[in-house]
């Protein structure tokens, strides 16, 4: 090229540039802005608006929650997401349709009425499984693998209709290593690549944190289909009819991939079930372990938890689904360790359009973050807030209410699966409260950290159940 010409598109770049900031900063000079370090156009960072402040969140997931009802299309999910067609679906007549199936063919009641079965039957055979090693001596359980097998088999029956771990496979090493397997492959992508944010960059990242969540998609997308195959050949998914409520969750979508072939394709399909078995499993077993991590460390609680379900369930069976709206306390202590560990923000939203949040013009295409942790351990919402009081949860109307408490989500994007999550976690606790005397395991207390910042993320909480006296003819006879 002539070096006159490449002078001069430079000159004309230039120009341009600076002509587009020139006018975007007429075009919003008498709008008020939102006070920012100076940006970076050329490099292309995101705009992203942070919000600690109770009222302005309410605000903007009510007369605004559909400008934020968006997921940021980032680059390096666009192949691990199959082109952005699952869960984390752009706002539309997709995405409603996606969010419609997961409420009634999922975690619909008449749904999680008839999946009770799989989570007591789940349950059982892990109780039964630690009564009978109690009997052999004092054993300390690690509660993270000790729920990861009890969760994954729960999810895999009601997707797939099949368990990751067979009764008698429980204390063998290869369920060990086929276990770890599972978490790894089946943990929600959390690591941000930095060419999300610097398209610039994304040249030099895609060989790092995206070849790597690429590589795991891989792993996830050969298991579900070799799921979604065996479910299609298999007479059992055949024999589904349109009015049918029985079945699994793959094969409740096959039959509707049939009337529905352009929504409801593979990839949709595969989606949802890793969906399932990502945010279903994980999320779930880091709340019971930091339950039980609390628990610990607050005898008192334990005591009046399981005073509660002796004087509403008894000793002479476990308790059950049916039983669990009666056991206000034990959803409190659930809450109240939501309250205290949740993440610090929420998975991001994206403005679809120009917005104003309180007072403040919000550009298209503006990042949202939503500080959790700031709403949960503000004084002026919650008393003693750094202590753990499952008790300030008795009046659950009052103390949920708005956008105080937010551990599962606002607005159109809340998660669905809060209602099953809440059921799993529930009844897990509440049978090993009932059923055994717990000894921390650990040489220090689990339990004895007081804000979330400090706790230790991957530290395996070890406990001693012993079964308790009252209850050893109920364990005996499972």
């Amino acid at each position: 090229m002539d070096i006159d010409l490449l002078y001069l598109v430079l000159l004309v770049s230039v120009l341009l540039i600076f002509h587009k900031l020139t006018t975007q900063k007429r075009k919003f000079q008498h709008e008020k802005q939102i006070p920012s370090p100076p940006g970076l156009p050329v490099i292309g960072s995101r705009p992203t608006l942070v919000l600690s402040d109770r009222s302005v969140i309410e605000e903007c997931f009510s007369e605004n929650d559909i400008a934020f009802s968006n997921r940021p299309l980032l680059p390096s999910r666009k192949f691990t997401s199959y082109n952005h067609v699952t869960i984390g679906a752009p706002y539309g007549n997709h995405w409603r349709n996606l969010r419609r199936f997961t409420a009634l063919e999922i975690f619909s009641a008449k749904r999680l009425q008839m999946s009770s079965n799989v989570r007591a039957e789940e349950l059982r055979i892990m109780v039964k499984h630690l009564f009978k090693s109690s009997l052999k001596g004092e054993k300390k359980v690690d509660v993270k693998a000790f729920f990861y097998v009890l969760d994954f088999n729960i999810i895999m029956r009601m997707v797939a209709g099949k368990k990751c771990i067979e009764e008698e496979e429980i204390d063998k090493d290869e369920a060990k290593g086929k276990m770890d397997e599972m978490t790894r492959i089946f943990r929600p992508d959390v690591t941000m690549a930095l060419g999300d944010y610097f398209p610039f960059l994304r040249w030099l990242t895609y060989f790092g944190v995206e070849r790597k969540l690429v590589k795991l998609h891989h792993k996830r997308d050969a298991l579900t289909q070799a799921l979604l195959d065996a479910h299609r050949n298999s007479e059992k998914s055949r024999s589904v009819g349109d009015s049918e409520v029985s079945g699994t969750i793959v094969d409740v979508m096959l039959k509707l991939q049939e009337s529905e072939p352009d929504f409801y394709t593979d990839n949709v399909i595969k989606g949802i079930m890793q969906a399932m078995l990502m945010a279903g499993t994980h999320t779930t077993v880091m709340t019971m372990t930091s339950v039980i991590s609390h628990l610990i460390s607050h005898p008192e609680v334990i005591k009046k938890a399981r005073a509660e379900i002796d004087n509403h369930v008894g000793q002479s069976r476990l308790l059950n689904d049916s039983d669990l709206p009666k056991l206000e306390y034990l959803h409190g202590i659930i809450n109240e360790t939501l309250r205290l560990d949740s993440v610090s923000v929420l998975p991001p939203r994206q403005s679809s359009e120009e917005c104003k949040i309180a007072g403040y013009n919000i550009p298209q295409g503006t990042q949202l973050l939503v500080n959790v942790s700031a709403v949960h351990m503000d004084p002026d919402l919650w008393t003693e807030p750094e202590k753990f009081k499952p008790e300030r949860f008795q009046d659950i109307a009052a103390e949920k209410g708005g956008c105080k408490f937010m551990s599962f989500g606002i607005g159109r994007r809340i998660c669905p699966g809060a209602s099953l999550a809440m059921r799993v976690i529930a009844l897990s606790l509440g049978t090993l409260i009932q059923c055994f005397e717990w000894e921390n395991g650990e040489d220090e207390s689990v339990g004895a950290v007081k804000t979330k910042q400090n706790m230790p993320k991957d530290r395996p909480v070890k406990i001693i159940f012993r079964p308790r006296e009252a209850l050893v003819r109920v364990l005996d006879k499972l």
